[in-house]
C-alpha cells in the first residue's frame, strides 16, 4: 500500500516555510525601529535632542505625496508630533515582533503593509545612493502582503495556540487575524491575491516614476544635491531684504550652507551683499522658522536643514542706492546658485 504524503510536505506547509525568512527579516526591520529608539538610542525620542526622530518627518515633507498635509500639520504642532511618534514606534515594534514570532501573523503583516505605505508615500523620494526609503516601502508592502495570504503555518505561535486551544482552530476571526487557511472561498482568495499583486506592482512602478523617473524619461533624484527655493524676495520700506527660503532638496544628513546672498541690479551687477561672516552673525530675531527643523546661523554661514522653511530679514545700510529692477542671488558652499526677482515697494524704489 502506498504511504500517504505527510502534511509537512504539503503545498501549504511548503509555502509557509518559503515565507519564513521573509517574515523574520521584514519583522526585524520594523521591530528594530522600536529597539533603536527605546533601547540603543533613547534620545531619538526626546524632543530637542540631537537626532530626534521627529525631525525625520520634517525631512520627508518637501516631496511627500498623499501624506504631505498630515506631515505639514504634525511638524507645525510638535506637542502632537511627539505622542504620534510614540504610537507609531510602538506599532512598528508590535507589527515586527508579531511577524517574527508568527503571533497574530496576518494582523501583524497587515500592519507592516500600512506602515510601509506610510514610509513609501512620505519618504520614498529620499535616497542619495540606493533609493533606500523607496525600496524599504515597496518591499515592505510586497512582503507584508505575501504573509497576509500565506500566514505562518506551523512556523509560528499561532499554530501553538490553535494546538493548545482547539476552539481557536474553529474560529473564523482568529484565522483572519492569525494564520492557517483563509476562511474564504478559494476563488475569492485567488482573485484577491492576483488583484493585490497587480496593485502592488502598479504602486511600485507609479512611485518609482513619480519620485525618480525610474520607468521612463530622465532619471532624477531630489535627495542628491542641495536645492533651495526662494519663495519670497522683497525689499521693504524699512530698508531690509526679506526672504522666504525653503530647503526642498538634497541629503537629509546635512544642511545647505548658504555663504553668500547678493542683490543684483538690472544689469546683473552686485549692489549689496552678505558674505558668510555676515550670515553667520545674524541674530535670532532675524530668522522666523515655520517648522520643527530650523534655519540657523552656523560657523560658516547660514544653515538650512532639509525640510526647513524660514523668513529671513537682512537689513540694508541707508547709503545703499535703490537697485531698481533687480534680483537676489543665494549661493551655497557647494557652488550651487539660486536666483529670484525682487519685489520693491514704491517707497523704497524712490529712496536715493
Amino acid at each position: 500500500m502506498q504511504e500517504a504524503p505527510s502534511s509537512a510536505g504539503s503545498p501549504t506547509q511548503d509555502a509557509t516555510l518559503a515565507l519564513l525568512s521573509l517574515r523574520l527579516v521584514t519583522g526585524w526591520l520594523f521591530f528594530s525601529a522600536l529597539w533603536r529608539r527605546l533601547v540603543l538610542e533613547p534620545e531619538k525620542m526626546v524632543p530637542d535632542a540631537a537626532g530626534y526622530v521627529g525631525e525625520k518627518f520634517n525631512h520627508f515633507l518637501p516631496h511627500a505625496i498623499g501624506v504631505r498635509g498630515l506631515l505639514d500639520w504634525l511638524v507645525r504642532h510638535p506637542e502632537v508630533l511627539h505622542p504620534f511618534l510614540v504610537v507609531f514606534t510602538v506599532l512598528e515594534g508590535a507589527a515586527g515582533l508579531g511577524l517574527m514570532l508568527g503571533l497574530l501573523t496576518r494582523a501583524a503583516a497587515a500592519g507592516v503593509v500600512m506602515l510601509s505605505g506610510g514610509i513609501l508615500l512620505g519618504a520614498g523620494w529620499i535616497g542619495s545612493t540606493c533609493l533606500d526609503e523607496w525600496q524599504i516601502g515597496v518591499l515592505g508592502i510586497a512582503g507584508g502582503m505575501s504573509v497576509v495570504f500565506g500566514g505562518a503555518g506551523r512556523f509560528g505561535l499561532d499554530a501553538a495556540l490553535t494546538s493548545r486551544f482547539p476552539r481557536l482552530r474553529a474560529s473564523r476571526a482568529f484565522a483572519l487575524l492569525a494564520s492557517g487557511p483563509l476562511p474564504l472561498r478559494p476563488g475569492i482568495v485567488r482573485r484577491g491575491g492576483i488583484a493585490l499583486a497587480g496593485a502592488t506592482l502598479a504602486l511600485t512602478l507609479a512611485t518609482n516614476q513619480i519620485f525618480f523617473g525610474g520607468v521612463w524619461g530622465k532619471l532624477h533624484n531630489h535627495s542628491v544635491r542641495p536645492h533651495v527655493t526662494i519663495a519670497v524676495a522683497e525689499l521693504d520700506p524699512a530698508g531690509a531684504l526679506r526672504l522666504k527660503l525653503a530647503r526642498d532638496g538634497g541629503p537629509d544628513t546635512y544642511g545647505a550652507f548658504i555663504v553668500d546672498i547678493v542683490i543684483l541690479d538690472g544689469a546683473g551687477k552686485p549692489v549689496h551683499g552678505w558674505d558668510a561672516r555676515a550670515l553667520a552673525s545674524l541674530p535670532a530675531s532675524a530668522i522666523t522658522n515655520h517648522y520643527l527643523v530650523k534655519v540657523h546661523p552656523g560657523p560658516h554661514g547660514l544653515v538650512l536643514p532639509l525640510g526647513s522653511v524660514a523668513d529671513v530679514v537682512l537689513p540694508i545700510p541707508s547709503e545703499v542706492p535703490s537697485p531698481g529692477h533687480s534680483r537676489v542671488r543665494v549661493s551655497d558652499v557647494s557652488g550651487a546658485v539660486w536666483e529670484a526677482g525682487l519685489d520693491i515697494t514704491p517707497r523704497l524704489a524712490t529712496r536715493e
